[in-house]
Formats: C-alpha cells, structure tokens, sequence
C-alpha cells in the first residue's frame, strides 16, 4: 500500500484530542470513532475511483451509474463492534475492497 502519512498533523491533531481522553473508556470510543472515519472515508475514495468521477460532479450526469446512498453493515473486530455506512452505486456493481461484501 502506498500512502503518505503526515505524521507531524496527526501529532497536532492527537495532541488537541488528548485532552478530552481522559480513561480507558474514552479511549477506546476515540479508537472506535477513528476507526470509522477512516473506513468510511477510504469506502467513498474506492466508490469514486469505482465511479471514475467525484461526488457531485457533472461527469456523472447521464454516466448511467451513480452514487445510491447508503447501507448499515457492522464491523467486528479485536476492540468492538463498528457500526458503518458503506456507500452503494444505483447499477450494484460496487464491490468495496476494504470492507468485503456479506
């Protein structure tokens, strides 16, 4: 996988949000929440690569296939469940890599 990670923001941005991460409890729920967000957001990266085109862009007029919502679909896993909302294109033809189908 190649990706660029900036490493000094997320310090920034873990520095602003320790403060609200007081116990064990809170951490885990920010753990769950960041997990989510990143999912979430790499599902709708992989729908717009899918779709060839970003979300409400004019390229997808008249594309026969477009963005159709979304479905609930709950992630299990080492520090809980994570509920998600997994984007669907209108044809059924997205497959998400990330979070497999079923």
């Amino acid at each position: 996988m190649d990706t660029h990670v900036d490493e000094d923001l997320i310090r920034q941005l873990a520095k602003k949000i320790a403060k609200d991460v007081k116990t064990e409890a809170d951490l885990g729920d920010f753990s769950k929440l960041l997990k989510k967000i990143v999912v979430e957001t790499a599902l709708d990266a992989e729908l717009t690569d899918h779709l060839g085109y970003e979300k409400h862009s004019t390229q997808g007029d008249g594309s026969g296939n477009s963005r159709n919502g979304k479905s609930k679909k709950r992630l299990k896993g080492d520090h809980g469940d994570i509920d998600l909302n997994i984007p669907r294109d209108r044809a059924g033809s997205f497959e998400p890599q990330i979070v497999k189908k079923g």
